[in-house]
């Protein structure tokens, strides 16, 4: 009986307590809660100012790396914590969480790894960004926007990506590391080398153009070279008798893709997108060594 006369004296001390608390609580004109900054979204107008759009750079055309550009038309300043990619082409979600600055009237490029290829169904919904910002009193937002995409790099990416994929499974083409140097009609040109190997059991891969490049060209400076390679004769080479295309040290010096020949070819009767084939390093310092002589330069790559 002292045990239950016990506990029931400490229920009716809870009780007391609880109703004292309550009454605390409710008292009136007390302070209402008010939103926390981290639950406070940036207000409209500035957000109605954020857009996107997808560009690449040539420095990172062989990366598969892509610049997400926000602009910020609104009205006042913000910061950039997050940016993300989806597109239905690629794997993944290509992202970065490098933050910058984004002042009002200004545009920042935010550069994101693509991941690897969808080709046997990548779907039909559009790209997507999702922009994480911030402003100087704390409040956050995510702006989600479908990406303009003016000079069509996603698309593009996407045939190289997958030509390169559907080529691969029937052929492996190489450039050789060394050249050779040839007079054609009083002009020096290099002669780079593409072979052909075919995949045992791989569809049928034929090659049937290269371009030419931004510093290397065909003789007469026609645009390609005509090539006739089909993995159905075996393995086999094409030589590509290559010219200088320019000589003025601005473009070399600058050069990003004066090494990379685009490729255009057939798997199983089907014409690919055209893709592109990258010099090793040892092509690449040949064709240069080649360039400072035919140029009558120090052009330097």
């Amino acid at each position: 009986m002292r045990h239950d006369r016990t506990m029931s004296g400490r229920w009716r001390q809870a009780a007391v307590l609880a109703g004292a608390l309550a009454l605390v609580g409710c008292t009136p004109g007390g302070p209402s809660p008010s939103p926390t900054a981290a639950s406070t979204p940036i207000p409209t107008d500035v957000l109605a100012g954020i857009s996107v759009e997808v560009r690449q750079g040539r420095s990172t055309w062989a990366d598969r790396v892509v610049q997400v550009r926000v602009t910020n038309a609104g009205p006042g300043d913000v910061s950039v914590a997050g940016v993300r990619l989806t597109t239905p082409d690629v794997e993944g979600v290509a992202a970065t969480d490098k933050g910058r600055v984004l002042r009002a009237g200004v545009d920042r490029d935010f550069s994101v790894a693509l991941g690897d290829p969808v080709c046997d169904d990548p779907g039909s919904s559009p790209a997507s960004v999702e922009v994480d910002v911030t402003d100087d009193a704390g409040r956050r937002s995510t702006v989600v926007a479908e990406p303009t995409d003016p000079q069509g790099h996603l698309a593009r990416i996407h045939g190289e990506d997958c030509a390169a994929v559907a080529v691969a499974e029937g052929a492996t083409l190489t450039l050789a590391d060394a050249i050779t140097t040839t007079d054609v009609a009083g002009t020096p040109a290099a002669q780079v080398v593409l072979a052909v190997e075919p995949v045992p059991g791989g569809p049928r891969v034929e090659v049937t153009q290269v371009d030419r490049t931004v510093l290397f060209a065909p003789p007469g400076g026609a645009v390609s070279w005509p090539v006739a390679l089909d993995t159905d004769a075996g393995p086999g080479t094409a030589t590509l008798p290559a010219t200088a295309g320019r000589c003025d040290l601005h473009a070399v010096a600058d050069d990003k893709r004066g090494t990379f020949f685009g490729v255009h070819a057939r798997v199983d009767g089907v014409d690919q997108p055209v893709f592109y084939l990258a010099s090793s390093e040892a092509l690449r310092s040949a064709l240069f060594a080649f360039l400072r002589t035919a140029c009558g330069a120090e052009a330097t790559g």
